[in-house]
């Protein structure tokens, strides 16, 4: 799996950067069955008040072991855990479920030693899917969670710097009447000149009662931009998605969110977020990736104002081996504001280099009618994580560049070369009867293939070549008047 990679380049390159619940994140919940038959339950210890500290760790895994022999999370359970202060719950979850018991206990062969002789707190075997819930990547991996389910990683520090993080203020146990707190602007991040974006924001009820209304606003400055009365029911923790309503943009901007009443507690009330301005460019659109070695995890959609999908690519629907190059042209129907949107479900972008492989890259640029470059929408390099990115488009000028742009300019195979199985894009103009041949360098045809008739637009075929032997191939694309043909290597 990737987070055992993970742990191997870190070991190898010293430092690295992997994806991870962030901090400020909401805790996922979780029961868990300790090796002693003592049953625990994440959200039940949150809401007695309690402070939770999760060690994710591996039997066979020697900064986990060197951390666990220093003893700095036993101190923290022995001084503030049930025979302490009884303010904290600390946990070690060996989240590995290809170990056994054995080696926990130090007498298997993927193990570090007898991790029960110097842990001192409740041990959860057999815990990857909880590793995995919480997007973890490597091996330790601590987190401090706060009774309002806010998680901070805290690393493998010393007694004190644990101590720290959780006998801070905003990590007290709700205490207060009304105490709305403001987790983070959701809305929306892009905009094109005076169109409408949705402003959006997670709120968390910090307060001992249920939160019954608010008042929230949003500032440019000392400009409010609007201004929502909430209303509702929201439970103790419980966080609610505020539709706040739309505003509008001429320019990049960052703007401040506020709860201005219905608040005991000031000290919470703050958010920030931004709207980048969109780029001004044609209808005609040049998507370009270069994958890493895990292409599946990429996703990316074109929408227009509404929502409503222009094109998109599924997560899952990309193929091929790192380092491979993948093209798609788009053609926007119309003038207008669309959102451009690329997605990574493990959410590490194709920053392949945390990985030890080489990073990929994603751009995004506009043409004219001549195929001549006018603008760039999205440039992403590779050398760093996300789980999504936007980047707005206002399309000024509709072209019929993409009408213009021959069957060979907008077929690709990929990967190429490849091994077994490869995939056939391409793009049609209208409607068209289609077919595709496969024949070897002596003309021998070796696959026929009638797709019918298809609608215009892109489309993906997968070509199986299992039970071929490995060479130089032809595959000649046929759709309406038009053929082309690409040369293609079997390994």
């Amino acid at each position: 799996m990737k987070h055992i990679y993970s742990l191997i380049a870190a070991l190898l390159l010293g430092v690295a950067s992997f994806a991870q619940l962030p901090d400020g994140s909401i805790a996922p919940d979780f029961t868990a069955t300790d090796i002693d038959g003592v049953e625990h339950n994440l959200y039940e210890l949150l809401d007695e008040g309690k402070k939770v500290i999760v060690d994710f760790s591996a039997t066979w895994c020697g900064p986990c072991w060197s951390y666990a022999v220093g003893g700095a999370l036993e101190e923290v359970y022995e001084m503030y855990g049930p025979d302490g202060t009884d303010e904290v719950r600390v946990f070690h979850i060996e989240s590995d479920d290809s170990t056994t018991m054995d080696d926990l206990l130090g007498t298997g062969t993927a193990t570090q030693g007898d991790w029960t002789s110097v842990i001192n707190f409740p041990i959860i075997d057999d815990a990857a899917s909880i590793f995995d819930a919480y997007g973890c990547t490597y091996y330790p991996t601590i987190y401090t969670i706060c009774p309002n389910r806010i998680l901070t990683e805290s690393g493998q520090g010393s007694a004190d710097a644990h101590a720290q993080i959780f006998q801070a203020n905003d990590c007290a146990a709700a205490s207060l009447i009304n105490d709305p707190a403001l987790l983070g602007y959701t809305g929306g991040t892009t905009a094109c000149p005076g169109e409408p974006v949705n402003m959006s924001v997670d709120m968390m009820n910090l307060g001992v009662t249920n939160l019954q209304y608010c008042t929230i606003a949003v500032m440019d400055g000392a400009t409010e931009l609007l201004s929502y009365d909430w209303s509702g029911d929201l439970d103790t923790y419980g966080v609610a998605n505020v539709d706040l309503g739309t505003a509008t943009f001429d320019s990049d901007t960052n703007f401040t969110i506020e709860i201005t009443s219905g608040d005991d507690n000031t000290a919470n009330n703050n958010s920030s977020g931004s709207v980048a301005l969109a780029t001004s460019g044609t209808s005609l659109i040049h998507i370009e990736i270069m994958i890493d070695s895990w292409p599946q995890e990429i996703g990316w959609s074109i929408t227009d104002a509404s929502g409503a999908v222009v094109q998109q690519v599924n997560i899952g629907e990309i193929a091929g081996e790192a380092e491979d190059v993948i093209e798609w042209w788009v053609n926007a129907p119309s003038e207008g504001c669309y959102t451009f949107m690329i997605e990574d479900s493990y959410g590490d972008g194709i920053n392949g280099s945390a990985w030890g492989v080489n990073d990929g890259y994603c751009t995004v640029k506009s043409y004219d009618d001549n195929l001549t470059f006018v603008s760039s929408i999205y440039d992403y390099d590779g050398s760093y994580q996300f789980e999504s990115e936007a980047a707005g488009m206002a399309v000024t000028s509709v072209n019929t560049g993409i009408q213009e742009l021959s069957l060979n300019e907008v077929t690709k195979v990929f990967p190429n070369p490849f091994s077994d199985q490869t995939t056939l894009q391409f793009s049609l103009n209208q409607a068209s009867n289609s077919s595709m041949t496969v024949r070897n360098l002596i003309g021998q045809q070796i696959m026929n293939l009638d797709f019918g008739t298809l609608q215009a637009g892109e489309h993906n075929r997968v070509l199986d070549f299992s039970g071929i032997t490995a060479g130089v191939y032809l595959i000649s694309l046929n759709a309406g008047e038009e053929t082309t043909t690409m040369r293609v290597t079997l390994k």
